[in-house]
């Protein structure tokens, strides 16, 4: 059973499943128990039918922890074995659930985890590698961005926020579309703050795939195997989650874009 703290938690997630925020694990939450804390069995049960597997084609089971196992431990447990290590937190809930929603992307950051692990093993035990780093911010803080319309994707990536969400703010609702996938980012999202950001994958796609959610799954593993987007934080734009029409009721005026200790000019943007 969930202790009190935890359980509350889940009932708050719950109650929020509406929210724009969670639509990317909505339909998760909707078979899922609503009532008590989602056990293993039912989280199970849930990979089963949806034949949810690493990039090994093993099935995915979400087990208990076996003591307090190392990251590298972690990785290699999901790689060998398909067995996620699942507490009874909010985290690790959240985590299972975008395994659930998005499998072909979070097998790929496993499987590309586990190419730097297992030939850099020396050097990854030290310290960490940029790829690795990448690949952790994105499971932590990712958000999926889509856009039939590439030069929304530009104006996001350079920081003009007030042209993407004001001036352009009715192309954006029609041609873009923002999935957070971030597990810790979706755990903050739960008390929504000034300064929430993510960290944004960009995908310019076909009409007819911005609203295909399997379609963006698999673009967005595709988009983390390349060595040359793993190879610097700044591939992953900066997201003021809050700017996001619809996310807020408050960016509605466009006054609100006004605060740059949020929406911050980026290096793309500053004047020289």
């Amino acid at each position: 059973m969930a202790d009190g703290l935890t359980g509350d938690g889940w009932k708050r997630l719950v109650s929020q499943k509406d929210s724009p925020l969670f639509a990317s694990v909505r339909e998760i939450l909707d078979q899922l128990d609503g009532a008590d804390w989602p056990t293993l069995e039912r989280l199970n049960a849930l990979s089963k039918q949806r034949d949810i597997r690493n990039s090994d084609a093993k099935p995915i089971r979400f087990v208990e922890p076996c003591g307090n196992a190392s990251a590298m431990a972690y990785e290699l447990q999901i790689a060998t074995s398909g067995e996620i290590p699942t507490r009874e937190n909010l985290h690790d809930l959240l985590n299972a659930m975008q395994w659930l929603s998005f499998p072909y992307l979070k097998a790929a950051i496993n499987a590309e985890h586990i190419k730097r692990l297992q030939h850099e093993p020396g050097v990854e035990a030290k310290s960490r590698s940029k790829a690795r780093d990448v690949l952790t911010m994105f499971d932590e803080s990712g958000v999926i961005v889509a856009s039939s319309d590439p030069w929304l994707l530009e104006l996001l990536r350079s920081f003009q926020w007030r042209t993407l969400f004001v001036e352009r703010r009715s192309d954006v609702i029609e041609s873009m579309r923002f999935h957070l996938v971030g597990h810790g980012l979706m755990e903050k999202a739960l008390a929504p703050f000034i300064g929430i950001t993510g960290k944004a994958l960009l995908l310019p796609v076909a009409d007819g795939a911005l609203d295909n959610a399997v379609l963006l799954d698999v673009a967005a593993a595709d988009w983390l195997t390349r060595p040359t987007n793993l190879a610097s934080a700044q591939n992953l734009a900066p997201l003021p989650l809050l700017g996001i029409p619809g996310w807020d009721v408050r960016n509605q005026a466009p006054t609100f874009y006004d605060n740059t200790d949020y929406f911050r000019l980026g290096r793309l943007s500053k004047p020289a």
